[in-house]
Parts: C-alpha cells; structure tokens; sequence
C-alpha cells in the first residue's frame, strides 16, 4: 500500500510540474535578444503568443506572419514548436530556461549554439515598418552637415505618404507625383525606396521615428551624408 501510494504520489508530482513549467512558458513575450558565436541579431519587434490551448502565434510588430502548435517536455526541459503555415524547422527544440524575468531559449543551429532571450509583455510592441506609416512634411534637408532646404525645396512642396500596403507616395520639389515601394529590413531600422519610374536607383535610409517626426539619413552611394527630416501631418498639402 505504501509503495503504490509512493507511486501515485510520483506521478502526480511529475504531472504538477509539467503542468507548472507549461504554464510559466505561456503567455505573450517579446523577443529581446537573439545572439549566436558572440554576434547579436536580434530581430525588429518579434513576439510570440503561446497559447494554454497548445497553439501560438508570433509576428513582427503590428504584423503577424506565423501560427502554429507547441509541446513541451518537462524530463528534457524542451519546448517544441511547430508552426502550421510555414518550412519545417530543421533544427530541432529549445531549451527552456528562466533567469529572473526572462526566459531563455538555446539550441544548436548549423553547429553553433543559438541563445533567444524573451520577456513579457502586455502589449503589442511596433516595429519601424509601424511607427513610420503615414504622411510626413519635409522640414529640413542637410548634406555633409549644411542646410540646403531652401535650394532643394524652396516651395516646399515635398512631401512622403508611406501608406500600410507598403507602397509609397509623394511630391517632389518640381511639384511631380512620384511613388514606390518600400522596404524595411527586419533586424535594424532601415527603408529602402524603390521608385515605380524606370532606371532610378533604389535608395536607402537609416530611420529615426518618433510620434511626430521622421528622420532619413541616406546610407545608399546616392544619397551618403544626406538627412532628410519630416514632421507628421493628417492632411495632403496644397
């Protein structure tokens, strides 16, 4: 009677603290620092949702682009996901751990040990690709440092829209239409436009954004030592 009643005492300690580990990996965290061989690449606003239900969803930013299944296995501390709309990952499960508020994933990835840190969190957060949707006014245009708004713009008609569907649109300073695509990479602030109007060379940009103002500084052989500085505005201008 003892050793069965040690035996059913066993099994429901492992299940509790399955069930504890499980529930400590459940809940909405944020990516906040991915780094492998000493090297630091973390991606722009990555999250992840993993659900009680044994589902998550993850994304970048506003966006989310991936939605799957996971399992955790408390004997080997290993939590796999499996994501349903998407390439198969090659690389096998994480190990889970937690060092005060963040849980910690490792694994192995083409020989190398790959570390992803996370936190909670309660809200969505925005990436780049968010904060700089909308319409921006040009108010200032340096090169190498001097002002040159009022020989580039001196009507000031130049304007940007970067609208949701990742086209964007806008005026230059001959008061012509002009618009695009545009790109931003996914691990550090930068755009890149690249014009509708055949033969004109993609530009990039390093972006600093905040709620009302947008700041280019061009990274591209066309435009190095440009800075191009917009302030927001909620109507076209005339």
């Amino acid at each position: 009677m003892t050793s069965r009643l040690l035996i059913i005492t066993g099994i429901i300690f492992i299940f509790t603290l399955t069930q504890s580990r499980a529930q400590e990996i459940t809940g909405f965290w944020e990516v906040t620092k991915v780094s492998m061989q000493g090297q630091t690449m973390t991606p722009v606003a990555k999250w992840t949702k993993i659900n009680t239900d044994g589902t998550y969803q993850t994304g970048n930013g506003w966006l989310q682009n991936a939605v799957g299944t996971w399992t955790y296995d408390a004997a080997s501390h290993t939590f796999s996901p499996e994501e349903t709309n998407g390439i198969t990952d090659e690389f096998g499960p994480f190990t889970v751990s937690f060092q005060n508020e963040s849980m910690i994933w490792k694994r192995m990835e083409e020989g190398a040990e790959v570390t992803v840190e996370l936190q909670q969190i309660e809200q969505l957060p925005m990436s780049t690709a968010d904060q700089i949707k909308g319409l921006w006014d040009l108010s200032a245009i340096t090169e190498s440092g001097e002002d040159i708004t009022s020989a580039f713009d001196p009507n000031g008609l130049y304007y940007l829209f970067i609208r949701w569907d990742r086209i964007y649109q806008g005026r230059n300073p001959k008061g012509e239409n002009m618009s695009g695509y545009w790109h931003i990479n996914g691990h550090r602030p930068e755009i890149t436009l690249l014009s509708h109007t055949r033969g004109k060379e993609p530009q990039s940009w390093r972006v600093v954004v905040s709620e009302n103002e947008l700041v280019l500084s061009g990274i591209s052989d066309s435009n190095k030592n440009m800075v191009m500085t917009f302030n927001r505005i909620d109507q076209f201008p005339e």
